[in-house]
């Protein structure tokens, strides 16, 4: 993932203590790479951490990461979460990936239980350091500028697991009138909801966008969309061109952030997939991958030939920062 913001690292127990909070939760069996270039962090990345009979299977997907962090990055710090027997043969490949693709290896940690261990030859952290990250200050900084990590990568599922109950009817029931509504309106144009004319009748262009911005002025305010104005954004997110104008429009505000979150959780299935991508872009520019692969994959569930969430799963699996995406799709960097 992007790193979020920015935190100053200037020890190991700096590096332990920002790792969650640049991933956005705490890493429980995982393999992270903070990626620099000219001392600044450029994005994070994680691999699942294998067991150690299966440590063979870990050169593949390193070399792939290394290839890719070679191309944004000139400098790496390894960090291992979990046992020794697991951490040390998976760093090892990481390590021998990283120099093979011309990255420099910084620093490589293991981290367990509240304390951390130097697996470069440091005989003053080998046998173990403890850390306590209440007597730092970054938790401090990353809560001012808005970080704050989640307890683990299922807790960032559950942001957006789907709601249930009485709200899922009410909420079934307002998505098939205003699909009957949009249908109606495409009709008027010779042009049907499930795929005919490439380009929609203007006048619905123009309420699907209207949709769009009264959506964003609410969360500006602060205010939670009705079950309606929820049922109907999603449908109007089905015309393309409305989707387009969302998307170029998204800002990475936690405004906007929270409001696809809301959305994506309350869509019925059929409409899921494009709030659930715009949730994911929201994410990717304000520097939180992990939240945007977790969305990715939920608009893919729901569509896997959804083109713009296969489009934005590839820039984030090739660690592609978030102003050189915004400048290639829509030519105005995000600074």
């Amino acid at each position: 993932m992007v790193a979020p913001r920015k935190l100053r690292l200037t020890s190991r127990e700096d590096i332990v203590v920002a790792v969650p909070y640049l991933l956005g939760f705490h890493p429980q069996d995982s393999l992270v790479c903070v990626v620099l270039d000219k001392q600044r962090i450029r994005f994070v990345a994680r691999l699942d951490l294998p067991q150690p009979s299966e440590v063979h299977q870990l050169s593949a997907p390193a070399a792939q990461t290394a290839a890719m962090i070679s191309r944004y990055g000139s400098a790496a710090i390894i960090a291992g979460y979990g046992p020794a027997d697991r951490v040390e043969p998976a760093a090892e490949v990481f390590t021998a990936a990283l120099l093979a693709a011309a990255v420099d290896v910084l620093e490589v940690l293991r981290v367990d239980d509240g304390s951390y261990w130097c697996l470069c030859g440091d005989t003053g952290c080998a046998d173990g350091v403890g850390y306590d990250p209440s007597a730092s200050i970054l938790p401090a900084e990353a809560v001012y500028l808005g970080i704050a990590p989640l307890p683990d990568r299922a807790a960032l599922k559950q942001l957006i697991t789907p709601v249930t109950g009485p709200e899922r009817d009410r909420m079934r029931a307002a998505s098939d009138t205003a699909l009957r509504r949009l249908t109606d309106m495409l009709s008027d144009g010779g042009i049907s909801i499930d795929g005919g004319q490439p380009s929609p009748p203007e006048h619905v262009v123009r309420a699907g966008i209207a949709a769009v911005r009264q959506a964003y002025e609410s969360a500006a305010r602060g205010e939670t969309l009705s079950d309606d104005d929820v049922a109907w954004l999603t449908a109007v997110l089905l015309v393309p061109q409305v989707r387009d104008h969302a998307w170029t429009t998204c800002d990475g505000s936690d405004e906007q952030r929270r409001l696809w979150i809301d959305v994506t959780r309350r869509a019925i299935p059929e409409t899921t997939a494009a709030p659930a991508c715009l949730l994911a872009i929201t994410a990717y520019l304000a520097g939180d991958g992990a939240l945007a692969n977790v969305a990715v994959d939920r608009s893919l569930r729901a569509d896997p030939d959804y083109h713009l969430a296969q489009l934005l799963g590839h820039a984030l699996q090739a660690g592609l920062p978030p102003h050189l995406w915004q400048a290639a799709t829509t030519g105005t960097p995000n600074d």
